[in-house]
């Protein structure tokens, strides 16, 4: 399977990779797997430790450690108190956990001058993470699951459920550590995973092919509109408020989350409330005024929006 992957972005055995590893099943899974195929010396194991389950963090890194020296393998790790970061920067744990970790995994890449990092979502995660962003109100850009690449991330198993993993890791006998907090439902995605959507298996035991079906499908459409939006902006940082409205509601709203998307890296912040607020800015009669909305700056002269990240 991960033969395919690798041949779908031409990645040869001269190639550095990062491999973004935990402890857990899924992590030793991928990592297992992929020194099947690739030179040990060109693989990168990067480790975050959250700080989060002391004292069993520490025997989680050096477990990974142990079994890195072991096969020959480059290990790195570093440690960022999780809950302090987000006590202080007021977001949500699981949320600052993600920013820190890749921005580590980003840190290391760069260091070791390597063309990918990978990581280990399988079909699972992606499930979840449709799911957690329904529930928080995303728009169909958040209904795709989780892609398969962003810029330097690669997820090789997304198309692998978790009971796969484990069969797998049980047959080869790869160890691996469990998480103790995986069973704490106080946790959003605990919960979800937990008491809502092991019901679904309940429902409908084939419920992941119709989910994996449904999420390609978004993708498309997803695909399909982004294209609708590049034909209006013509690749310009800049667009006629004519033009603007005279386009739908629907395409207007997504032109605004386009913009917001690439000047944030993501629409984290962005709220029908934020679009509605700018498609108003837009359709004021002023000139030669400005509007933000987190790192997206517009300003209106003479009939056209510009809008940049790093407008003064």
């Amino acid at each position: 399977m991960l033969k395919n992957f690798f041949q779908k972005y031409q990645l040869t055995s001269s190639d550095i990779l990062i491999i973004a590893c935990s402890w857990g099943p899924d992590s030793m899974y991928l990592l297992s797997e992929i020194i099947k195929i690739l030179p040990n010396e060109h693989l990168i194991v990067a480790h975050f430790n959250h700080c989060l389950r002391w004292p069993e963090s520490e025997g989680d890194e050096e477990f990974l450690r142990d079994f890195c020296k072991e096969n020959h393998i480059i290990f790195t790790s570093t440690k960022k108190n999780i809950t302090s970061i987000a006590q202080t920067t007021k977001k949500w744990i699981e949320e600052t956990a993600r920013i820190e970790r890749y921005d580590f995994l980003e840190q290391t890449r760069i260091k070791y001058e390597a063309r990918y990092i990978l990581t280990a979502h399988h079909l699972d995660d992606s499930i979840e993470t449709l799911m957690f962003h329904l529930i928080r109100g995303s728009k169909i850009h958040g209904l795709t699951g989780v892609p398969e690449q962003n810029w330097h991330i690669l997820r090789p198993l997304l198309n692998v459920s978790k009971t796969e993993i484990l069969k797998k890791l049980e047959k080869e006998s790869v160890p691996y550590r469990l998480d103790s907090t995986n069973a704490d439902d106080t946790y959003l995605r605990n919960h979800l995973r937990l008491n809502i959507i092991n019901e679904f298996e309940r429902i409908n035991p084939e419920y992941r092919k119709n989910m994996i079906s449904f999420m390609r499908y978004m993708t498309e459409l997803v695909d399909f509109i982004n294209k609708q939006v590049e034909v209006f902006l013509r690749w310009e940082s800049s667009f006629s408020v004519e033009d603007f409205q005279i386009l739908s509601p629907f395409l207007q709203r997504e032109v605004i989350r386009y913009i917001y998307e690439r000047a944030n890296n993501g629409t984290i912040g962005l709220s029908e409330r934020g679009i509605a607020e700018i498609i108003r800015f837009i359709g004021n009669k002023g000139n030669y005024t400005k509007k933000e909305l987190g790192k997206l700056h517009l300003e209106k002269r003479n009939g056209r929006i510009y809008f940049d990240s790093h407008l003064s």
